[in-house]
């Protein structure tokens, strides 16, 4: 199973041509950010600790950003690359890249591709009843009902 990650896109960059050290073809690549911030599936509440992941696609992938806005929900797959290498000083340095190969709106089964969603309107909740309901002292209920 592939590495995904769902969330929201939060920036999206402008592709960078990094030039080759050999004189070959540039590199291209294209940072964005994802907001990949849990919530509570029960209350739908936001947590308090934020998941903001900067991101990128190379070569190919740039131009597929184009097909995203900000606020689009997006899965995006990826692999985990590392690599080590030793700098002048003699000190071995690694690093880990997140490769991301595959970008996918995400968009609820029984929505059309071209539909919007709109989210209804907040509405307050009605005022609760108390429990147990008041009663006097005979243990009758206390209404304003005549029978």
């Amino acid at each position: 199973m592939p590495n995904q990650i769902t969330g929201r896109l939060v920036y999206i960059g402008q592709p960078q041509e990094i030039p080759s050290k050999s004189g070959g073809n540039p590199f291209v690549k294209r940072e964005f950010l994802l907001d990949a911030t849990t919530h509570d599936p029960y209350t739908g509440e936001r947590s308090q600790y934020e998941n903001i992941l900067p991101l990128e696609v190379s070569g190919d992938k740039c131009a597929e950003l184009d097909q995203f806005r900000v606020g689009d929900v997006i899965t995006v797959s990826f692999a985990l690359q590392g690599r080590e290498w030793t700098n002048q000083d003699g000190q071995v340095k690694r690093m880990v890249s997140v490769r991301c190969y595959k970008l996918e709106a995400r968009r609820p089964a029984h929505q059309p591709a071209q539909a919007t969603v709109q989210q209804p309107a907040y509405q307050p909740a009605p005022e609760p009843q108390p429990f147990p309901p008041a009663v006097d002292a005979n243990g009758n209920p206390e209404d304003d009902l005549p029978f």
